[in-house]
């Protein structure tokens, strides 16, 4: 990897793990002496280092560049993100400048300091930050958000017919899910119903995605690309279940046991095909194998090591359950609000994390 590609990869990895961490992580003080060295080299070869974003393509020193894969994608997109057109680092930048600069570009919607040697152009368009936190409940933001979710909606049940995921349409949508969700939104209203089998899985599907988002933004994450991923995983959370018996699926009446040796492998393959997947997060997978295991890993798979059910994979399983149970099923009807939050509390602890079950029942309950 040439100098210029290495000083992309650290500031890329620099800001993902301050949206990951904090600002203050120690890793962040790594990055950027690393990046500083990687600038110098840089500076010895020109007389600056130029970023600029044109379309979604990145140019470097007024040159195309496409060296380090999905790291530029992720680079690309949080520079859009801040509504900057273009980085240029100059000669006599120091530690302190990149240091401070890194966190400031995951503030979206707020100015950049002026550095003296690190300056920047502004997009002069609208930020993907659309809908704020005071319009949330209007009539324009809702039928923003409700084009969304049908949008959605159309898009998985293409999913379910082709077995093929037009990841870039995803993606898109997905960052539009985010911005017209906020902890306020009253996201009951926004969820859809399934009125019989068939929809189900794309309903269910696209219900799960926003509820997960919603609960994140309530518990103050402001990372668009970590909020975009986390709605993505759970869209594709039951994705396995194209692999397994729709006969069993669809059963009126009790599933036997073998029934449920197959229900319980479509967390397997549902991370199998969206490991295999480019341009997914990994996060995608690591929740379709996760969300049945429950809090205290008592549910399945069951792995040969034990594992802890990951935060993100805690958010989506609350989601899950919670969609299904409001949700009619072939043997059951839907269940009223506070019939399933008094079923998910006896199981707190045991199959949900009984902090974000309950952040997620005050949170919803204020929505009303």
């Amino acid at each position: 990897m040439d100098t210029a590609a290495s000083f992309l990869s650290t500031l890329t990895s620099a800001i993902s793990n301050c949206a990951l961490y904090s600002r203050e992580h120690p890793s962040i003080d790594e990055f950027a002496r690393k990046g500083l060295v990687l600038l110098q080299k840089l500076f010895g070869e020109s007389d600056n280092f130029d970023i600029m974003i044109i379309d979604d393509d990145l140019v470097i020193n007024k040159k195309s560049f496409k060296g380090i894969g999905l790291q530029t994608t992720n680079l690309v997109k949080r520079i859009k993100r801040k509504g900057l057109a273009r980085i240029e680092f100059l000669p006599g930048v120091t530690f302190k400048e990149l240091r401070t600069f890194i966190p400031e570009i995951l503030e979206v919607g707020k100015k950049i300091p002026d550095f003296p040697h690190i300056k920047t152009g502004v997009i002069d368009i609208r930020t993907e930050e659309a809908v704020k936190d005071e319009d949330v409940n209007s009539g324009e933001s809702m039928t923003f958000l409700s084009q969304q979710l049908e949008t959605m909606r159309e898009i998985y049940k293409e999913i379910l017919q082709l077995r093929r995921i037009g990841i870039n349409t995803v993606n898109g949508v997905m960052e539009n899910m985010v911005s017209a969700v906020s902890e306020k939104t009253n996201v009951l209203g926004a969820l859809g119903y399934a009125h019989s089998r068939e929809e189900f899985a794309y309903v269910h599907a696209t219900n799960v995605s926003i509820l997960s988002i919603f609960q994140m933004k309530s518990l103050g994450i402001g990372d668009r690309i970590l909020l975009r991923d986390i709605g993505l995983a759970g869209l594709l959370h039951d994705i396995g279940k194209l692999y397994i018996s729709q006969e069993a699926l669809a059963k009126k009446k009790e599933l036997t046991e073998e029934d449920w040796q197959e229900i319980h492998l479509h967390p397997f393959y549902g991370a199998r095909v969206l490991s295999s997947l480019d341009g997914l997060p990994p996060l995608c997978a690591i929740v379709s194998f996760q969300h049945h295991m429950r809090y205290d890993g008592q549910g399945y798979p069951q792995t040969v090591s034990p594992m802890k059910q990951h935060i993100c994979s805690q958010v989506v399983a609350i989601a899950d359950c919670f969609d299904a149970l409001r949700s009619m099923r072939p043997y059951r009807k839907g269940l009223e609000m506070k019939e399933v939050f008094a079923m998910m509390r006896r199981d707190s602890s045991h199959a949900f994390n009984p902090f974000l079950l309950k952040h997620f029942i005050q949170r919803l309950y204020k929505t009303l």
